[in-house]
C-alpha cells in the first residue's frame, strides 16, 4: 500500500474542507491559553519591559523558559485537531499520516533521528572549529539549563510531529491526489511549509536565503516521506534538528526565543548556514533513500 494514496477512509474534497475547518479551530483555541498567561503577566508583573507588541502580534519580555512551554503547548491542541478530522471526518485511524502499515515502526524513527542528529551536530562542530569567534558558551545556571532540556525533552517532539503529520501527512495526502510525480508533490508542500516558517524572526538575517534554508528543509524531508512511503524518517529528522538547537545553540532573533542553551552564536551568515543546510540534507536523504527506498508512485 502507498502512503500518499490513501485507500482507507473517507477522502473527497468536502471531508478535507471540513477538516480543515476543524484544525483551524483547534489552533485558534491553541492561542487563548498562551493569550489569557501572557496577558496576566503582562499586567500584573509591573516591569515596563514586558508588554505586547502589537507590530509582532505576540508579548514580549516573557521568562524565556515560560515562553517556550506557553509556545510549544499550543501544538499539542493543534496535535489534538488533527486526530479529530482525521478520526472522524475522514474515519481512518490516525497512523495513516505516519505509515500505510499496520503499527508504526519506532526503529525507523529512531533511525531518522539518530541519524539526522549525529549529521547535524558533526557539521555543527565542523563550523565550530572553522569559526571558533563565533560560538561562546551561554552564561546560564545548571537549574535553568535541566529545565530547559526537560522541557525540550518532552514538549519539542510533539511540536515536531505535529507538523510532520500535518506537512509530511496530511497536507500531502491531499496534494497527492492531483499530483502523482515526488518531485513536484514534494516541492509543494515543502514549499508550504517554507513558506510559513517566513514570519519567522530568523528571517531578519535575509529573506532569501533563509527562505531558501526552509523551503529546502521542507522540500527534502516531503521527498523523503514520498520516497519511502512513511512520514517516520522525517518524524526522527525534525525532532533532531529542533532538539539539538534547542539543548546546544541558541541566537539573536531566533524562532526558539531566548532559551538557555548552552552555546550563544553570533555574527550569522545566512549563506554559510544555507551550505550547511545543503550538505546536512543531502547527507541525510542520500543514507535514507539508500537504505528505506521504497518505490515512485
Amino acid at each position: 500500500m502507498e502512503f500518499i494514496k490513501v485507500q482507507k477512509g473517507k477522502n473527497g474534497w468536502k471531508r478535507y474542507v471540513a477538516s480543515f475547518i476543524v484544525i483551524i479551530s483547534f489552533i485558534f483555541l491553541a492561542g487563548i491559553p498562551y493569550g489569557i498567561v501572557g496577558d496576566w503577566i503582562v499586567r500584573t508583573d509591573g516591569n515596563p519591559d514586558t508588554y505586547y507588541d502589537f507590530k509582532k502580534a505576540d508579548y514580549v519580555g516573557l521568562n524565556p523558559l515560560l515562553y517556550f512551554a506557553l509556545m510549544n503547548t499550543t501544538f499539542i491542541c493543534w496535535l489534538l485537531g488533527i486526530f479529530v478530522a482525521v478520526r472522524f471526518i475522514h474515519k481512518r485511524k490516525f497512523k495513516t499520516l505516519i505509515t500505510p502499515n499496520r503499527t508504526i515502526d519506532w526503529k525507523r524513527i529512531g533511525f531518522g533521528f539518530i541519524t539526522f542528529f549525529l549529521i547535524l551536530s558533526l557539521t555543527s562542530i565542523i563550523d565550530a572549529m572553522l569559526n571558533p569567534g563565533d560560538y561562546s558558551l551561554n552564561k546560564v545556571n545548571l537549574s535553568e539549563y535541566l529545565t530547559l532540556f526537560v522541557l525540550v525533552l518532552i514538549l519539542t517532539p510533539i511540536q515536531t510531529t505535529c507538523e510532520e503529520v500535518f506537512f509530511r501527512g496530511y497536507l500531502m495526502q491531499l496534494i497527492g491526489k492531483w499530483i502523482r510525480i515526488p518531485i513536484v508533490l514534494s516541492l509543494i508542500a515543502g514549499v508550504i511549509f517554507g513558506s510559513l516558517h517566513f514570519f519567522n524572526p530568523e528571517m531578519g538575517y535575509s529573506p532569501l536565503l533563509v527562505g531558501a534554508d526552509y523551503v529546502l528543509t521542507g522540500f527534502i524531508w516531503c521527498y523523503i516521506s514520498v520516497k519511502t512511503n512513511s512520514t517516520e524518517l522525517s518524524i526522527g529528522a525534525h525532532a533532531a534538528n529542533n532538539m539539538l538547537l534547542s539543548w546546544f545553540i541558541t541566537m539573536d532573533d531566533s524562532a526558539f526565543g531566548d532559551i538557555p542553551s548552552l552555546f550563544v552564536v553570533k555574527n550569522i551568515d545566512p549563506a554559510i548556514s544555507l551550505v550547511w543546510t545543503v550538505i546536512s540534507l543531502g547527507i541525510f536523504l542520500f543514507i535514507s533513500l539508500k537504505k528505506y527506498n521504497f518505490t515512485r508512485l
